[in-house]
């Protein structure tokens, strides 16, 4: 759709309802109308102009459509207003700034690929490979009775009960260049590399993501830094797998440090064996033990969170863990790139509360503000310079 016409569309659906709208968002609409139509109207300028004002026009319409959407709406108007297209792809409006990285670097990739059955098409959308995890974007198209908006998830029923709506991901498997998963782990059930997706912005696109088990300190098989990956997608209420072709290929050259430091405390001891950090990801390859007589419930709750020395934590990403002995365990890591270069991070060791203490595992105990109750372990922290 060009500028022109989602121009005329929005204007047309604001005529339809002007006796609606509050008189907040009115003077919202109209500034922002006011933005567009100057926009629009500047033909005349220059070339290098011309180039940007189509990108900053529709960045115009996207912020007066989240502004409408926010009020009460009629429901016709609502949906209409949901069919215009949105500004960008899945990744750039991700919550996750290394995918917001990889889009605003140019490091993405279109694979190309798609699948049809039952009137319903699922295609591949972006792909993006730095060596420490692929991460790909699929959305869902198509018309068929009864089918959901959501791609993933599930709902909650009328009785309270969990269901997946039609047209859901009820299941997804992958291959690469042919292989099964369970290959690369070489013998180590506990080791499968993990595939993961969660829903997009939109609710008929999900963001997948594969990480390798390679950084778990025992024998297993990295991936290689070009292939193909085969993705095999169920929907629910739909009969026959949807099937896909990624290529990938590792589009990054990663910074790696081993420094080796370790800290001990109070019968703790934690080690921070191997740093990677790219422009989608910071990885790191922890080793965490714990005297024979410590608090096992502790040590099998401890989790870890890495701050920049601004004190701004880097959102996990994954994390996944095995048993090297009773009492210590190697863990991968991986969190989001740091924005802004720092000469520091810091990793911190605690362990979460459960609301029922009587359990082994369950829900965590919250605070006031609904955040999981943290108990850092003193002396468990390592400061390692950033390269």
């Amino acid at each position: 759709m060009n500028n022109e016409n989602l121009e005329k569309q929005l204007r047309e659906l604001r005529k339809a309802n002007t006796q609606e709208l509050p008189p907040l968002l009115r003077t919202r609409q109209d500034s922002i109308y006011a933005s567009l139509a100057t926009i629009v109207q500047d033909s005349g300028a220059k070339k290098k102009k011309r180039k940007i004002y189509p990108k900053i026009a529709a960045v115009a319409a996207a912020i007066l459509l989240s502004v409408m959407l926010t009020a009460i709406y009629p429901p016709a108007l609502a949906n209409a207003l949901k069919q215009l297209p949105w500004v960008g792809g899945i990744f750039e409006r991700a919550d996750d700034l290394g995918l917001q990285a990889a889009q605003s670097l140019g490091l993405i990739s279109r694979p190309n690929s798609s699948d049809t059955h039952e009137g319903i098409t699922l295609s591949a959308e972006e792909a993006v490979f730095d060596g420490n995890r692929l991460a790909f974007s699929v959305k869902r198209e198509g018309e068929k009775e009864g089918l959901g908006d959501k791609l993933t998830g599930v709902t909650v029923g009328p009785d309270g009960k969990l269901f997946q709506e039609k047209g859901t991901i009820s299941s997804a498997k992958v291959l690469i260049d042919g292989v099964p998963l369970e290959e690369f782990a070489v013998g180590h059930w506990e080791a499968i590399p993990y595939l993961s997706w969660i829903g997009g912005k939109e609710d008929n696109t999900a963001i997948f993501e594969l990480v390798d088990s390679s950084n778990l300190g025992i024998s297993t098989k990295p991936f290689p830094d070009q292939f193909v990956l085969t993705l095999t997608i169920g929907l629910e209420g739909i009969d026959e797998p949807f099937i896909l072709q990624i290529p990938a290929r590792r589009v990054t050259e990663n910074i790696i440090d081993t420094p080796g430091i370790r800290v001990q405390a109070d019968g703790w001891s934690l080690t921070l064996q191997r740093l990677e950090y790219s422009p989608l990801t910071t990885r790191l390859s922890l080793t965490l033990e714990q005297d024979a007589d410590g608090n096992r419930r502790a040590f099998e709750l401890t989790d870890f969170e890495v701050m920049d020395e601004q004190g701004q934590i880097l959102e996990s990403t994954h994390q996944s863990g095995i048993l090297s002995s009773d009492r210590s365990r190697n863990v991968d890591l991986l969190t989001e790139p740091f924005g802004k270069h720092p000469n520091m991070l810091t990793i911190r060791a605690y362990y979460n509360e459960l609301k029922d203490p009587k359990k082994k595992y369950g829900l965590y105990k919250t605070d006031s503000s609904g955040n999981a109750v943290k108990h850092y372990i003193k002396g468990l922290e390592i400061n390692v310079l950033v390269q």
